[in-house]
């Protein structure tokens, strides 16, 4: 499994595959698809359920405040812009990939080439689903229109649809995902370097950067390979570093 990193600056090399790993979780509004966490909320009032959980969500309400509710379920579109909101706050996830050749995902996720894209092992997966607030890890479903969500569907069961369902378009991400229950901004989940099978150096990474990559992984089994996008084709190309050799990633270094 891949994820792909931008790299402003040396330092978060150290946070990333340093003594001290570790993976960056990001809440919900930090990511980059405004349509994230979209779905259409299908509420029938007269549904058995409903009244015993108005009354679990309003403990201050009464009767007549429920059958007013009943009357005025237009308000679905309010409903579903306070449930997405309430999960946003209380989520944060950490996304991955199936592939590391793909351009788009270098483009877009390592600042054009410069940056870096990190392969970990399977079992890194089986370390997290072990840690508090571990909530679910699945693939991303893609799709024309946003889930249909029941207002008295599980929770657990909301959550799924929702934060595993992305339009069409992002396909080409393969992309899988990691939550847990977090309502900070941005956390690190510190990880033993084990876990960390490879470290792919973007075709325009700066030699600074570069430098400290393979310092870092020095006497470690972290494998170094090199980006190239020079060629006779599109393809990516991965060459495995060795030491005292010079390669040209890409057409104007």
């Amino acid at each position: 499994m891949f994820k792909f990193y931008t790299i402003p600056t040396e330092n978060l090399l150290d946070k990333l595959i340093g003594e001290q790993a570790s993976i960056k979780l990001s809440s919900a509004f930090n990511l980059n698809d405004p349509y994230e966490l979209k779905f259409n909320l299908t509420i029938d009032p007269l549904e058995h359920g409903h009244e015993e959980q108005f009354y679990k969500n309003n403990l201050d309400l009464k009767k007549e405040d429920f059958e007013n509710w009943q009357k005025n379920n237009g308000s679905t579109w309010y409903i579903e812009q306070e449930q997405r909101n309430a999960i946003a706050q209380t989520i944060s996830l950490c996304s991955f990939t199936e592939s590391n050749d793909n351009n788009l995902m270098w483009s877009h996720y390592t600042n054009n080439h410069t940056g870096i894209c990190v392969e970990y092992k399977i079992e890194l997966f089986e370390y997290l689903k072990k840690l508090k607030g571990f909530l679910v890890f699945s693939r991303v479903k893609y799709s024309e229109e946003p889930p249909t969500v029941n207002s008295l569907e599980k929770s657990e069961v909301q959550i799924e649809k929702i934060m595993f369902n992305k339009q069409s378009e992002w396909n080409y991400e393969k992309e899988f995902r990691i939550i847990f229950i977090c309502d900070k901004d941005t956390e690190y989940i510190s990880i033993d370097r084990k876990f960390i099978r490879a470290v792919y150096i973007g075709s325009r990474t700066e030699p600074e950067i570069e430098k400290k990559i393979l310092s870092l992984c020095e006497e470690t089994n972290i494998e170094v390979n090199y980006a190239i996008t020079v060629g006779k084709s599109y393809k990516i190309n991965f060459e495995k570093h060795t030491k005292g050799k010079l390669f040209q990633r890409t057409f104007w270094k």
